[in-house]
């Protein structure tokens, strides 16, 4: 309607105008956009806290791009637009999504120190597939029946439900296959020390 009404040769005392809800809506989605800026930013303070390495806080971190893939896939294939509860799905994932992460690289970091690097990367992989399938699995299946639009007005949450389920579902298959390709680059990237 706004490239409609731009096209339009509209008299001196008519111009065109933007409503109140137009307004909010964007004041919403700003502020909104902003929460998530601010939620990934906290993330990656906590966890290089936690890690004491701003390096491996950034391997984690790696998994919130891999989610993005799966939940716009999925919104895209629902014919679902992005709105204020796809927001807060996405806002959601990013807290969600890193536990897979932090998973794996603390296993990582504990193994190598006593076996080789690349013996440490494939035997995390192997003893913690089954946990993050397990607490991966149950968010999917809790989210499934509102992502399906079960039940009553579940179809307003349904965008919420299928962001985090496509993240969910991209982002475990995406952090198991390259997490160690991406542990060995960052790894190889650090800093000697002079002994």
């Amino acid at each position: 309607l706004d490239a409609l009404v731009t096209g339009l040769q509209l008299p001196d005392a008519v111009e065109q105008a933007e409503d109140t809800m137009d307004q909010m809506m964007r004041e919403n989605f700003t502020a909104l956009g902003k929460a998530i800026a601010a939620a990934i930013f906290l993330v990656f303070l906590v966890m290089a806290m936690q890690f004491e390495s701003p390096r491996f806080s950034f391997m984690v971190m790696m998994c919130i791009p891999f989610s993005l893939v799966g939940s716009v896939f999925l919104l895209y294939i629902a014919g679902i637009t992005i709105s204020m509860v796809s927001l807060m799905g996405f806002l959601m994932l990013a807290g969600i999504v890193v536990n897979n992460g932090i998973l794996y690289v603390d296993t990582v970091n504990q193994l190598r120190q006593e076996i080789p690097l690349e013996d440490a990367l494939i035997d995390a992989g192997a003893i913690r597939l089954r946990p993050i399938l397990m607490t991966t699995l149950t968010t999917i299946l809790s989210m499934l029946p509102m992502g399906l639009g079960i039940g009553r007005n579940s179809e307003m949450m349904q965008g919420m439900a299928l962001v985090i389920i496509g993240g969910l579902v991209a982002s475990t298959l995406l952090t198991l296959l390259l997490m160690p390709t991406i542990y060995l680059i960052i790894d190889k990237k650090k800093p000697k020390r002079l002994q």
